[in-house]
This record gives structure tokens, C-alpha cells and sequence, in this order.
């Protein structure tokens, strides 16, 4: 299991721990598009979209899970970007199907540039009001 850094962890153990797992695959997103061995991308495009949009219903319901077990004020809030998130994951999903050689690596790169600019939000800062450190 990849450690995370001390920003991105909260001290809830599998909060952390399901949160290094949605960073890797960020770095796998990262690492396709900077594949220039592999020309066509979309099958892979295609997996890991899947494995994130698996990997975030589960995570996204365990975290939501623990915000109401500790009475989380900001709950809703926090379900609303859940569930924004998992549809902008659908939104480049769709726009798979649509991809060409030369456009296939703009979406990867603007895919990996969402999960990286959510993540640094959303964990950095909106997991951060729920820390146990």
C-alpha cells in the first residue's frame, strides 16, 4: 500500500488508507498520458475510469459513513462534492467513445489535472475539517 504524506493524511486509518489508494490512481492517469509508447489509450482511459468510479462509490460511502457516525455538520456539503465528482468521473466516461490518436491524451491530461486539483481541495481541505490528528 503506497504511504501518503503527512498533508493528505486525517488519522482516520481507512479513510487514509482509501484515500492513498485514490492517489495512486491518480499517478496511474499521470502515467498513461505520459506513455509515448502506446498509442492507442482509450481502453486504458476506459479502465481506469472504471476503477475510480468503483473505488469512489465505496470510498465516498464509508467516509460519508463516518461523518454521520461523529454527527458531521457539513455533511451535505461534503455529499453534494461526492456526488459532483462522480459525475464529472461519468462526464469523461462519455467522452471516451468520442476520442481519436490525436485527442486522446488532452482528455488524459485534463482528467489527471481534475483528480489532482479535487484531491488537493478536497482532501487538503474539506477532509480536513473531519481530522483526528
Amino acid at each position: 500500500m503506497k504511504q501518503i504524506s503527512e498533508e493528505y493524511r486525517t488519522g482516520v486509518q481507512l479513510l487514509d488508507e482509501e484515500h492513498a489508494v485514490l492517489l495512486e490512481l491518480t499517478e496511474q492517469v499521470e502515467q498513461l498520458f505520459k506513455d509515448e509508447n502506446m498509442l492507442f489509450k482509450c481502453a486504458d482511459i476506459r479502465k481506469l475510469l472504471g476503477k475510480l468510479l468503483d473505488y469512489c462509490t465505496g470510498h465516498f460511502a464509508d467516509e460519508e459513513e463516518y461523518l454521520e457516525k461523529i454527527g458531521y455538520a457539513e455533511l451535505d456539503k461534503q455529499k453534494a462534492a461526492h456526488a459532483q465528482f462522480e459525475a464529472k468521473l461519468k462526464e469523461f466516461m462519455d467522452r471516451v467513445s468520442q476520442l481519436s490518436l490525436g485527442t486522446q491524451d488532452d482528455m488524459i491530461l485534463e482528467l489527471f489535472q481534475y483528480l489532482q486539483n479535487w484531491l488537493q481541495v478536497h482532501i487538503k481541505q474539506e477532509d480536513m475539517k473531519y481530522s483526528v490528528k
